[in-house]
């Protein structure tokens, strides 16, 4: 999900997944320090921790940046390891008070879009799935938390609509996710790795998902997108575009009817339509 030829000169990953299973592990913690310790090598004039986590905190600490800014602190140990930069105002975007953030480092100002990779050997494995020529809408069945998760059935009912406007429609989802297994879809739920999931939303005319990370690479990429939110705020978390409609009726996703969702997505395609005729 990062740029590494134009906007990231060194990447470091780390085994977030094993440090989480094992984490109260002394081995784990010594492992942690260990590495978050070696970070010192590259002499950071800046570090920014914008998820404010323990975590985070004890990583942006231990980093050496000469200059440490955190963008929020969710506990009171994260609070007293860096500078915390304030209090984000409650209807606030994040990708605009992270922006704030970033300028208390200096003279940063958020571009007309962000730099996303585009690895031509992942769009030569979504071509094999679908019909060049022919425009694509795909759906993430996806939710980080189930309370976010809109109803498989609903997307079905979007996909006949979708289907029937003439569109090849494709579903995304993660290893952990049901199929759809629906007559006339593409179903890619659970096949493809991170990078080819980027992939097919960029070769996507229209993107349809829940509150979860697919509708933020829409956004980013200038896919027009459909987002159905459920408990979170999208004031704060909405994909960051003004490409986009994001559907809410109280905290639960089911409220959305499917019929509202398909009135969006027609709306955003007049909306695309129009401005390429101009």
């Amino acid at each position: 999900m990062i740029d590494r030829t134009d906007l990231a000169t060194q990447v470091w990953e780390l085994p977030r997944d094993r440090w989480k299973r094992a984490r109260w592990s002394p081995k784990t913690w010594a492992e942690q320090v260990s590495a978050y310790g070696r970070l010192r090598r590259l002499k950071f004039d800046i570090g920014i921790d914008l998820q404010g986590h323990s975590k985070t905190a004890i990583c942006l600490r231990l980093s050496g940046a000469k200059r440490r800014i955190a963008a929020k602190a969710t506990d009171a140990f994260a609070a007293k390891l860096n500078p915390v930069f304030g209090q984000r105002p409650a209807e606030m975007h994040v990708v605009e008070w992270n922006q704030q953030v970033l300028s208390a480092a200096g003279d940063f100002r958020l571009p007309d879009a962000p730099i996303m990779p585009r690895r031509q050997d992942a769009f030569e494995a979504i071509r094999r799935h679908i019909v060049e020529g022919k425009r694509l809408a795909t759906i993430s069945v996806s939710a980080g938390q189930p309370d976010k998760a809109y109803l498989a059935e609903n997307w079905r009912v979007v996909a006949e609509a979708l289907l029937a406007d003439g569109y090849q429609v494709a579903y995304l989802g993660g290893p952990t996710d049901s199929p759809m297994n629906q007559e006339g879809t593409i179903d890619l739920v659970g096949k493809l790795p991170l990078s080819e999931t980027l992939a097919a939303v960029q070769c996507s005319h229209l993107h349809l998902a829940g509150d979860t990370g697919t509708g933020h690479m829409a956004a980013a990429c200038g896919v027009p997108v459909v987002s159905v939110f459920g408990p979170t705020d999208p004031a704060v978390f909405r994909p960051y575009t003004d490409n986009g409609i994001v559907l809410r009726d109280g905290r639960e996703t089911s409220l959305v009817a499917p019929e509202r969702v398909i009135r969006a997505a027609h709306e955003l395609v007049r909306r695309e339509d129009a401005a390429v005729s101009d």
